[in-house]
């Protein structure tokens, strides 16, 4: 059985896959950004707030502004090994995505096993 990152894809697909996920990198740096503010504002319970914390207990590592505007800035995902944004940006880690098409095939959503975090696009 093929898994759902496995499925072959187009290569019309898989740019508008790649575009869609690069889109996402500078959203995620914001959402570094304001986990910082929030935490540093005592606003420990928003939700940007605690993807930081989560981050830095998985990862033992501080999330900082600097180092998740560099990986940001450096996220590239390659076709049919796309890694999560959000894992990226702000842990520097490549978690691979799985990819689900909604029934009538209109939508793709992008998953991560490791933060949750999903991505969809349109399938044209």
């Amino acid at each position: 059985m093929i898994s759902p990152s496995e499925v072959p894809v187009d290569a019309t697909r898989t740019e508008q896959r790649l575009a869609a996920l690069l889109r996402q990198a500078p959203l995620e740096f914001a959402r570094v950004v304001y986990g910082i503010n929030d935490r540093a504002a005592g606003r420990h319970q928003s939700m940007a707030a605690e993807d930081v914390a989560r981050a830095e207990r998985q990862h033992g590592i501080t999330v900082t502004r600097d180092r998740a505007e560099q990986r940001a800035r450096g996220y590239l995902p390659v076709a049919g090994h796309e890694h999560c944004p959000r894992c990226w940006v702000f842990s520097g880690t490549k978690t691979l995505l799985s990819f689900h098409d909604s029934e009538d095939g209109s939508i793709e959503t992008a998953k991560c096993r490791n933060c949750g975090a999903e991505y969809a696009s349109a399938s044209f």
